[in-house]
């Protein structure tokens, strides 16, 4: 078995990434795929910006807030809030994309749209500096050791709880945090968030996520850094495997997710 130094090696010359480059087709980004159940690293692309490039992680992070308010009763699965569309935090605007909803959003319905209304408003439940807590607890601000010594790690501070819920302050993740946060959530998920995700990639955000035959599950995220520089993500999974997806583009649902539909169709096949 390799060392962990000699597989850190391979990975930052590029001679072992699972096969993953080939989707990225000239695109810039990086990408992890992880085994469900073992949690055992399968490929990435780029992977010194894989486990060290930090970013505000944008919506991917819904499923993993809207997880903890349900399993702190702080919110039911069928609690509903009608979307008015237009948000406003901190003098910044993060209006809704979706198109209007006939009736109020729900948990599955907020994630499989997108709903930035919904999330904030539940999120205004947490205490002053809870969330930033959860988030370390997952492991968003951790190194996951699939890199070796010089993996880095992301970042947690106190911020609006209402901004964080969003991803969009108080929080960078890397691309193997975030899956890693992913492979820890799986197994607790509330059926309401399972259900929203496999929706975002049914009819939501993240329908070109879609792999025929396969059971796709996954979140969409569209952020734009401190620095004025647009990432599209992908957190997603299928009964097998984890995948996230940092693209330098505007749109997690038409850049991020085809690329990883078709990491996952590949490992589905078993050429990964």
């Amino acid at each position: 078995m390799l060392r962990r130094h000699a597989i850190a090696s391979l990975l930052a010359t590029g001679a072992w990434a699972g096969g993953i480059d080939r989707f990225f087709e000239g695109a810039h980004g990086a990408a992890v795929l992880v085994d469900r159940k073992t949690r055992r690293l399968l490929g990435a692309h780029a992977p010194a910006s894989a486990g060290g490039s930090a970013a505000p992680p944008g919506s991917t992070l819904k499923p993993l807030v809207l997880n903890a308010l349900l399993e702190r009763g702080r919110l039911r699965a069928g609690d509903g809030f009608p979307c008015a569309g237009d948000l406003r935090l901190e003098g910044r605007r993060f209006d809704c994309s979706h198109p209007p909803l006939p009736a109020p959003v729900t948990v599955r319905t907020a994630i499989a749209y997108s709903c930035n209304c919904f999330v904030a408003h539940c999120a205004s439940r947490f205490r002053t500096g809870e969330l930033a807590s959860l988030m370390e607890r997952w492991g968003l601000a951790s190194r996951t050791n699939w890199f070796g010594e010089r993996e880095g790690a992301g970042r947690v501070w106190n911020a609006p709880s209402e901004l964080q819920s969003l991803g969009e302050d108080g929080v960078l993740v890397t691309p193997a945090s975030l899956a890693m946060a992913y492979c820890r959530l799986l197994p607790r998920a509330a059926p309401a968030v399972l259900a929203g995700m496999a929706d975002a990639v049914s009819f939501g955000t993240a329908q070109r996520a879609q792999v025929s035959g396969l059971n796709v599950a996954g979140k969409t995220g569209s952020v734009r850094t401190p620095a004025g520089a647009y990432l599209a993500w992908f957190a997603g999974f299928t009964d097998g495997a984890v995948v996230t997806v940092m693209l330098q583009a505007r749109s997690g649902g038409a850049d991020a997710a085809p690329i990883a539909g078709r990491i996952l169709e590949a490992h589905w096949k078993g050429r990964l």
